[in-house]
């Protein structure tokens, strides 16, 4: 369980970056477009669809690596068990937090697909398809969430944490 775990994490954030690459591209492409006057449509539209994807892509990876944004500065001057009981209580708040906002981002996903909606830019697109990838992201960042919790009550140590300390 604990590779497939690690592969889907890895995996989310190759995705993501292979968003920041398109992303990139797109805007290479209208910039130089603009030189020979020729449009590039939805190039905003569309950077913006892979930002937000490759964004909630990358958490779970980034919260496993220890390179989200935390309050080190605080929780490092703590001992070990008021560190760990801080951690955990951390962990049991973000855990209702992101699981409801990964129902929510679900259930909008499904209702976009269910009424047909599309967006609103120059090229219509179902509005579904760029909300999948951070729905996805919600989700895994759940799941990423729950695995950090499981690691921290079962082995007293998050993966973020040995990550953070180098031993990850």
């Amino acid at each position: 369980m604990r590779r497939f775990l690690d592969v889907l994490y890895r995996g989310a954030a190759v995705v993501a970056g292979l968003c920041l690459v398109l992303m990139t591209l797109l805007i290479l492409a209208q910039v130089v477009g603009r030189w020979f006057g020729v449009l590039v449509p939805s190039t905003e539209d569309f950077s913006g669809y892979l930002l937000a994807a490759a964004s909630f892509l990358a958490l779970p990876h980034a919260l496993r690596e220890g390179a989200l944004i935390r309050v080190t500065l605080v929780i490092s001057r703590l001992g070990p068990l008021t560190r760990r009981v801080t951690e955990a209580l951390v962990l049991a708040l973000a855990l209702p937090l992101m699981a409801f906002i990964s129902w929510a981002l679900s259930s909008m996903v499904h209702e976009s697909w269910q009424f047909g909606e599309l967006t609103q830019g120059y090229v219509p697109v179902p509005l579904w398809l760029p909300q999948l990838p951070v729905a996805l992201g919600a989700v895994l960042m759940t799941l990423a969430l729950a695995d950090e919790a499981v690691m921290l009550w079962r082995h007293g140590r998050s993966h973020y944490r040995a990550a953070e300390e180098g031993e990850g």
